[in-house]
């Protein structure tokens, strides 16, 4: 099967689409055959997105917008159904980080964390989901993170929120499964996108922070937005069809077990 054919007859939507994880699977999706819906609130982002993708002769519509605002998902979906088709993918994408102590976290961070990784999540499926039982069934793939499988003391809510949507997927995969809705999530590691070069860099020194994420990964590498959207194609794909409910770590190893610190002291004595 060539890569065009994939999703060949699919209606795709994509949430947090303008760049980063988003953008890399909206790319990949269109070029796996889909016609694609997509929503960010970075509207120029958005557009500049939307226009390279047609551009290349693929079927897109793009909506900016809140993933938090009823009424923008409404319309993204709407208007995505009216263009294309029933959608019978969905790519919960749109999320947000916060690196704060425990006890330095407030209550307008916690509601600024839930209200994008989770009520945003939320808000999509259920707009979506009746359009796939109506379909005869649909894939749903979230994007969590390693941070809701392991702890960050760094990072206890945003955390908490990726341990929310590992397991909602678990939940909504159950209570879905006869609809023929499959619902499955990707728990990324460090990834090279805008938001993780920004907290790379918020301390100052972005190279040492680099090596030193670098450094706790088996792999020896930090991931690419790619490594992200060939995942969520395949479960979002029929390939995966007999797969429901799964968490699955894309992040070089972090996860399954404690790293070597042998690299982090050398490079500590040495800097």
């Amino acid at each position: 099967m060539t890569i065009s054919e994939r999703l060949r007859g699919k209606v795709v939507l994509i949430t947090g689409a303008a760049n980063g994880i988003g953008a890399a699977t909206a790319t990949l999706f269109a070029k796996a055959g889909a016609a694609i819906g997509l929503i960010d609130k970075d509207a120029d982002g958005l557009a500049k997105m939307a226009s390279t993708l047609s551009g290349a002769g693929h079927k897109v519509h793009a909506v900016p917008g809140s993933v938090t605002e009823p009424a923008d998902i409404k319309r993204v979906v709407d208007e995505t159904v009216e263009r294309f088709g029933p959608i019978t993918v969905l790519v919960n994408n749109a999320g947000v980080t916060l690196t704060r102590p425990f006890m330095d976290t407030t209550m307008a961070d916690i509601d600024f964390l839930v209200g994008v990784n989770l009520k945003g999540l939320v808000l999509a499926s259920q707009a979506v989901i009746p359009h796939m039982i109506a379909a005869g069934g649909g894939a749903i793939v979230h994007d969590a993170s390693n941070a809701g499988i392991v702890g960050r003391p760094w990072q206890p809510f945003y955390g908490a929120t990726k341990a929310g949507i590992v397991s909602l997927t678990k939940s909504m995969a159950l209570a879905h499964a006869r609809d023929g809705v499959r619902v499955n999530c990707i728990c990324p590691g460090s990834i090279d996108t805008p938001m993780l070069r920004g907290a790379l860099a918020s301390s100052g020194n972005f190279d040492q922070n680099w090596r030193r994420t670098s450094m706790v990964i088996p792999m020896g590498r930090i991931g690419e937005a790619d490594d992200i959207a060939f995942a969520t194609l395949f479960l979002a794909s029929d390939e995966a069809k007999y797969i429901t409910g799964v968490a699955l770590p894309v992040d070089g190893g972090r996860t399954a077990g404690v790293a070597e610190t042998s690299h982090l002291t050398m490079e500590s004595q040495s800097s």
